[in-house]
């Protein structure tokens, strides 16, 4: 098992895709700073879409609850626009290797 690098949450008022958003960006921002080129797994299509997209395509609305969540959303997406990155983002294949450990057990 990997050394945790980071961590963030639980966040109120949040979706699945959202945080797995946040965690991609988060490790592709640590990779670029520290000039690693691992690949990066997220068991979220739709989180590797809006980073690939960079944009977040929720639903969710903001509100009292939520706000650092959309701080943060913002700031992940304005980091995406303005750098580029050499990891490549792959989908993490639960059915073949189990829950993904950055899920924590939460699914």
């Amino acid at each position: 098992m990997g050394e945790e690098i980071f961590k963030q949450g639980s966040f109120k008022n949040s979706t699945n895709n959202i945080v797995e958003f946040l965690a991609i960006a988060y490790a592709l921002a640590h990779c670029k700073k520290n000039n690693i080129t691992v690949p990066i797994y997220s068991d979220s299509r739709h989180a590797i879409n809006w980073v690939r997209d960079k944009q977040a395509r929720t639903n969710l609305k903001r509100n009292s609850d939520n706000i650092l969540l959309f701080e943060l959303l913002d700031r992940a997406i304005k980091w995406l626009n303005e750098n580029e990155y050499q990891n490549e983002i792959l989908k993490w294949e639960t059915g073949a290797w189990g829950e993904n450990p950055a899920d924590f057990g939460r699914k």
